[in-house]
């Protein structure tokens, strides 16, 4: 099992510093959600083992070392050690001979792209936001590194989330400034569900399905209250966090190269 008190509890002996305990306690239950559909997508591939890869290593790939042993994960990122932060920590180790170094904002040049062994399922959590290479090539890229018939799990910020929204009307804009620095970019651009939908789909990745979910914890109780009436109340485009599970079409072809 991995609830979100689960994963807490899971790192509370580790030495973790205060960015890396805020991140870990504001993700947990976004931990729990995306496992669930990590499972729900492994289902369709039996037992024997495949291929699966976390795009922006985390918490959460350890999770998935703790939970998928009989599978290979692999791992691709920044090789930069200014990229770890709060996400990552040093506590939380990889299988280096399994990551593979690749800037996705240079996605838009396909003779830059690297060629690791075909995944089965690919995971993309809070990542896409952080690129200012339009999705389109960063969807065709990840195709290209998938099997027929392989999974795409994606996690990003909703842009029309209610907040955002109302601080909008106030005059006020939601979106974060862009940073100074590229060891730890901050979020260049945010999406809406049909926009990644068609992004996608021009990179031949077939919309299997989505969900918006309230799954960032809040510190507050007026924050718990506030998620509570916004599930219960509104219509999901009101929600803060976009999942979408996307299917390689086996009539994908790729960008040549030469």
């Amino acid at each position: 099992m991995n609830s979100e008190s689960e994963i807490i509890d899971r790192y509370a002996a580790m030495e973790l510093d205060p960015e890396a305990e805020t991140y870990l306690h504001t993700h947990a239950r976004r931990f729990a959600y995306l496992w669930r559909m990590v499972q729900k997508v492994r289902s369709n591939f039996g037992n024997g083992p495949i291929r699966v890869m976390d795009i922006g290593p985390s918490f959460f790939t350890d999770i998935l070392q703790s939970n998928l042993e009989d599978d290979d994960l692999y791992t691709l990122g920044f090789a930069h050690e200014a990229s770890r932060g709060g996400h990552f920590p040093p506590v939380i180790k990889i299988n280096k001979d399994h990551f593979h170094a690749f800037d996705l904002n240079d996605a838009q040049y396909p003779e830059k792209w690297i060629a690791p062994p075909k995944m089965d399922i690919v995971v993309m959590a809070e990542v896409l936001e952080h690129l200012y290479t339009s999705p389109v090539h960063v969807f065709r890229f990840i195709a290209s590194i998938m099997n027929p018939g392989g999974f795409l799990i994606i996690g990003t910020p909703n842009a029309v989330a209610l907040e955002r929204r109302l601080r909008l009307l106030a005059g006020s804009n939601p979106y974060e400034m862009i940073r100074e620095t590229r060891d730890n970019p901050g979020h260049f651009r945010e999406y809406t569900v049909p926009e990644l939908r068609q992004m996608a789909d021009q990179a031949g990745l077939e919309t299997v399905d989505f969900e918006i979910k309230n799954y960032f914890t809040r510190n507050t109780r007026a924050g718990v209250w506030y998620d509570k009436l916004v599930s219960l109340f509104l219509p999901a485009s009101f929600r803060t966090g976009i999942n979408i599970i996307f299917k390689k079409t086996d009539c994908f072809l790729p960008i040549d190269r030469t």
